[in-house]
Formats: C-alpha cells, sequence, structure tokens
C-alpha cells in the first residue's frame, strides 16, 4: 500500500492513466483547472502504460484510481483476478478508426492482406468484430500481426509498409491520412460495445473512502462538462497529454470525444453491456475455461456518477 494514503482519511489519491491519449482529457482538466483541489482532493496522475503493471498496482493499492485500461479491467472481471469496482466509463462504444492503403477500397480488398493489432487489446477485439461483420476470418482471409509498443509502433510499421491496415484511435488517423492512408471503416458507425476510459478503484477502497471517492468522480465529471463547453481548455488538455499541436488534428480529436461525451449525456455511468460484451465477445473467445464472470453487476457502483448529477445538475440528457 502506498505511504502516502491512509484509508478511512484519504485526502492523496495516485491515479494512473493507461496511455498519453487524449481520451484522458476528463480527469487531465479537472487536474490542470483546480477541481480536484477545490474537492480538497490532492491528485497525482501518472502515466503507467502495460496492463500487467497498472493492474498490479491497482491489486496492491500502489494507485487509488486506474483511469483506462478497459480491456484489462474487463478481463479481470471476467476472470476473477481481484474485487475491483468500475465506478465509471466515459464512452459507450469503440471509436477506433480502420485505416488502410488505398489499394484496399472495400473489405474484400482485406483479403490476403496483414492488419496490425496489439495483442489483447481493444484494437484487437474491434478488428476482430469488424472482420467477422464484413465476412472475413482472421487468420484464414487476412492476416493478424501483433505488434508491442502501442499504436505508435502500429503507425510506423503502416508507414513503412509492414502491414496494409490497422485500426487507430484519434487523432493517429488524420497523422496516417497526411502520409497517404485512408478511412476504411469508422468503427464508431458499427456500434461495438465498449465500456471505454473507465474509472476503476479496489471495493476496500471504496468502502473505506466513500466521500474521497464521490468527490474524486464529481471532480472527474466536472471536468468532462469543461471538455464539453470550453474548448479551448479542451484544446490546452489535448495538447498537453498527446503533444500535438495541429489545429486540424486538434478539431477532430475535440469534435470526436465530444460527440462521445454529448452520447451519454456528460454522465459516465458505468456501462454493464459494455464490459458483457468484451467478456463475451473476446476474452471467452481465447479463454472460455477461465471465464468465472459473465454478469458486470457485481462489479459497477453507478452511485458516485448518479450523486455526481445530482451535485452538478446534469440530467445526463
Amino acid at each position: 500500500m502506498n505511504s502516502h494514503v491512509v484509508y478511512g482519511e484519504a485526502t492523496k489519491l495516485i491515479v494512473a492513466y493507461a496511455s498519453p491519449a487524449a481520451s484522458f482529457c476528463p480527469a487531465w482538466i479537472a487536474q490542470r483547472e483546480g477541481i480536484f483541489a477545490k474537492h480538497s482532493l490532492n491528485v497525482e496522475m501518472v502515466l503507467m502504460q502495460g496492463a500487467s503493471t497498472y493492474m498490479a498496482a491497482l491489486a496492491n493499492g500502489n494507485i487509488q484510481v486506474l483511469y483506462g485500461g478497459g480491456t484489462a479491467v474487463s478481463r479481470a472481471i471476467a476472470t476473477g483476478g481481484f474485487d475491483l469496482l468500475v465506478i465509471a466509463t466515459e464512452t459507450r462504444y469503440v471509436p477506433l478508426r480502420l485505416m488502410a492503403n488505398l489499394s484496399i477500397r472495400n473489405p474484400a480488398d482485406l483479403k490476403g492482406k496483414k492488419v496490425g493489432a496489439g495483442r489483447a487489446g481493444l484494437d484487437e477485439y474491434a478488428t476482430l468484430l469488424y472482420l467477422e461483420k464484413v465476412g472475413l476470418t482472421p487468420g484464414k482471409d487476412v492476416q493478424l500481426v501483433y505488434m508491442a509498443g502501442g499504436v505508435p509502433n502500429r503507425v510506423a510499421a503502416m508507414k513503412q509498409g509492414l502491414i496494409d491496415a490497422v485500426a487507430v484511435n484519434p487523432p493517429n488517423e488524420y497523422e496516417l491520412e497526411k502520409a497517404g492512408f485512408h478511412e476504411l471503416a469508422n468503427f464508431l458507425d458499427f456500434k461495438m460495445p465498449y465500456a471505454g476510459v473507465p474509472h476503476t478503484i479496489s471495493r476496500v477502497f471504496r468502502d473505506k473512502n466513500r466521500k474521497v471517492v464521490e468527490d474524486y468522480i464529481t471532480a472527474a465529471v466536472e471536468g468532462m462538462q469543461i471538455f464539453r463547453t470550453n474548448k479551448q481548455a479542451a484544446y490546452k488538455a489535448i495538447i498537453e497529454l498527446t503533444r500535438q499541436k495541429d489545429p486540424v488534428l486538434l478539431e477532430r480529436t475535440y469534435e470526436s470525444y465530444a460527440k462521445q461525451y454529448g452520447a451519454i449525456g456528460g454522465l459516465p455511468v458505468p456501462w454493464e453491456s459494455g464490459i458483457e460484451s468484451m467478456i463475451t465477445g473476446f476474452h471467452e473467445r481465447f479463454n472460455p475455461q477461465g471465464i468465472k464472470n459473465r454478469d458486470a453487476r457485481p462489479f459497477l457502483d453507478p452511485s458516485f456518477v448518479q450523486r455526481a448529477g445530482e451535485r452538478l445538475k446534469l440530467s445526463g440528457k
């Protein structure tokens, strides 16, 4: 357990976010705009990449909140890894885009081609679902090339001609467009259920720090409202997280996430269907004998987002 945190009296929270991506803007804004401090919380946001790293840190109490890591969180729920709770999910559908060579004009053109993916990640989940929807069989019609190192490595592999297509999150599709690739599919159009960008804690931390958790989520929800209503504050957060300043990229990224936050009315209630879809549509595919939980409800606590909505007078519509 981290020495800075005393259960029952916690005011300092270590929040690990899973990648330097724009999807983490709400809590980032809450930090940079002093909203956490307004709620008497001393929040330290740390970048922690790799599911094995951040899941172990959460289980051991070295971090109090895991921000992101939806695939790993749903896997932990499915396999009964440890007693965690999802207290918010910020997006409901896979926001990725499948970028491809110009020679690939329709799904049938993917036959015999190489598609890059990160093993057991969101892009693999979404790519597999997409291939099934368009009638292609992974491993038979299409070769999945698993690549470590995150999205930047897969973007680089596209530019080097090592793969023919790859699913990426905003704003990486713009970088590939500038390099001469095009969008073959926007996965948002397929409404693939996904409990995206979850806020996850341990059950024991919730039980001993309910007011702290309530204040944390209220501040994060307030950060989401600032993103939706204050474009300049949103731009600053996007730049700080992604190190990208291209005006077209900023606008595209902003519009993508503003649309997703608007779809949930600015209230990131943890989404049961999204987690269960990940369990049955992804984790069970690779480890059918290891699935212990298909019902996500015991691992969700929507009360904190609901209370945040009351405090901030948000209807969620």
